[in-house]
């Protein structure tokens, strides 16, 4: 194997795994971040439904 079939071959594997890899921990992010507000909002629905209790509404 030279040195221009491995340079190929390094192409080829960064062209196809660096942009899944890419994808794959953005996803990630996001998906936490998706993950965070729904949370949030659980929070505030609980807090509300506190404060209607203590009220006794």
């Amino acid at each position: 194997m030279n040195r221009w079939d491995l340079l190929f071959a390094a192409g080829m594997f960064a062209s196809i795994f660096v942009p899944m890899f890419t994808i794959f921990f953005v996803s990630g992010k996001h998906w936490r971040e998706a993950q965070e507000r729904a949370r949030e909002r659980r929070m505030a629905e609980h807090r509300m439904n506190a404060r209607l209790l203590r009220l006794d509404i």
